[in-house]
């Protein structure tokens, strides 16, 4: 092979790797974004379960009339 396929060939590689490196990072970033929405996700589900839950219990509470009605 000759020197400028070998330079070349290693501008290649660096290149690609330097790439590699940079994917790595956004995919790693993009792995804590979801684990962030996922645990913001699980709390407004617990808040929406919660809300209906005590929705619920107060129309109980309409619905239960006093013997003189």
């Amino acid at each position: 092979m000759s020197e400028e396929k070998i330079v070349e060939l290693e501008e290649k590689i660096a290149f690609l790797q330097n790439m590699i490196d940079e994917l790595n990072i956004v995919v790693f970033r993009q792995g804590n974004k979801l684990e962030k929405l996922n645990l913001e996700l699980k709390d407004t589900n617990e808040k929406l379960l919660n809300q209906s839950e005590s929705a619920s219990n107060d129309t109980k509470d309409l619905d239960d009339k006093p013997p003189h009605y």
